[in-house]
């Protein structure tokens, strides 16, 4: 079965080359290319800003790091180390890290095996089911793949249905969420709970006219030497695209699972996530656990913490590694475009400059946060996290986007 297209918005030609990459770095670490040590920041650009951060929102927290990754120089800083709510920019350090530890080609896989021979409409052995973390896989998009058992003229299982589907746990609401924060009907089919997959399987087995027994159902390991005969896959970019330019809260905190399974751990899944989360953090951005307190892999919980200097070395990991950096270019939003920015940064000053994750939370009085990359006059690089807490949404987004402004100002 052919892999399901990913949903992102094709652009113009020219804004997937709207950044060049200066520096890259391949998975192993290796320089792509040589960066010369004595570039200049814009000087004008770093007072414009600085003039326009003294005007911050009285009685509101703020946070600010802007940084030229193509002279590898700081631009400006305003408490860059402080710890605040990041709202779903806490969704960066989530999808980068997915797309380090499982690579960016990597596909979401669900087979339809067999183990065992067909005679005379028998199954003389096993069906399975086998999962690999599909967030987006529903039941009504699993009926093609149980049409291969109808095609194998399998009209009765004398073994077992087995499920090997790797999430061992339901996703529970993290203990700070406000009930109705993630929706259940929002998480992929194989995240609903053993007993709704147990009774969709039946039912997508039995529609095909396949006899068999409810005792016979089982979840175990997918036998050795089983054969498959459907495959659906959903590629990791199709994921991510979610997560970044649609902001979607349940995709990003699936994602904790995935994370969890292959970094080794025993202990529970989502738990094991989160660690892994701040693994990287140790481990690829060289940077200690004390700089980020996490509580889910979204950003729902206002208890998550994240400095916008952490959130620039996301953004400068991302960029030295050239597949990252080429799925953040398709699936960033775009300023004025599409995304949770269709209706932001449109002016002419700045529309289709600016790729940049949003981060929004009502709650707390107001959580605010906007992470991305732009290229200034003299076509470098830079790269920029805003943070604001303690302000009405609308006026936060006011200041976020009045400060983007003066990236594109004239000197």
């Amino acid at each position: 079965m052919p892999a399901r297209k990913i949903r992102h918005i094709t652009l113009p030609f020219l804004l997937l080359l709207f950044f060049t990459a200066c520096s890259h770095k391949d998975d192993t670490g290796t320089a792509l290319k040589t960066i010369p040590t004595d570039l200049n920041i814009d000087d004008s650009l770093r007072q414009r800003v600085a003039q326009y951060i003294e005007r911050k929102p009285m009685d509101s927290l703020l946070a600010f790091y802007l940084y030229d990754i193509t002279a590898e120089k700081p631009v400006y800083e305003y408490r860059k180390d402080a710890l605040m709510p990041p709202a779903s920019c806490l969704k960066l350090l989530t999808g980068i890290a997915l797309l380090h530890r499982l690579g960016c080609t990597y596909k979401f896989n669900t087979q339809l095996c067999i183990h065992g021979p067909v005679s005379n409409g028998h199954l003389k052995g096993d069906l399975i089911i086998y999962s690999g973390y599909d967030p987006l896989l529903t039941s009504y998009e699993l009926q093609p793949l149980f049409k291969a058992i109808n095609e194998k003229g399998i009209k009765n299982i004398d073994g077992k249905v087995i499920l090997d589907l790797g999430v061992n746990e339901y996703p529970q609401h993290e203990e700070h969420w406000i009930p109705g924060d993630l929706k259940r009907r929002k998480f992929g089919f194989f995240y609903q709970g053993q007993a709704r997959i147990e009774q969709e399987i039946k039912y997508l087995i039995r529609s095909q006219g396949t006899v068999f027994k409810d005792e016979q159902l089982c979840w175990a390991k997918l036998p050795k030497g089983s054969k498959r005969i459907a495959l659906q896959q959903t590629p990791i970019e199709e994921v991510v695209q979610l997560m970044w330019k649609n902001s979607a809260n349940e995709k990003s905190e699936s994602m904790l699972y995935p994370l969890g399974r292959y970094s080794g751990r025993t202990d529970s899944l989502r738990t094991a996530g989160l660690t892994y989360l701040q693994q990287f953090i140790k481990e690829e951005l060289c940077r200690t656990d004390s700089c980020a307190v996490l509580h889910d892999g979204c950003g729902m919980c206002i208890h998550n913490r994240l400095s916008p200097s952490l959130i620039v070395d996301l953004l400068r990991y991302a960029h030295q590694h050239r597949d990252i950096f080429e799925i953040v270019q398709r699936t960033f939003p775009k300023g004025g475009i599409d995304g949770t920015l269709i209706h932001r940064l449109n002016k002419p000053r700045t529309k289709g400059k600016i790729i940049a994750k949003t981060g929004t939370l009502t709650r707390e009085n107001g959580i605010s946060s906007l992470s991305g990359y732009f290229k200034d006059r003299q076509g470098h690089v830079v790269c920029f996290a805003i943070m604001n807490n303690h302000i009405p949404i609308a006026d936060a987004q006011l200041y976020q986007d009045k400060l983007c402004a003066e990236f594109f100002a004239k000197p």
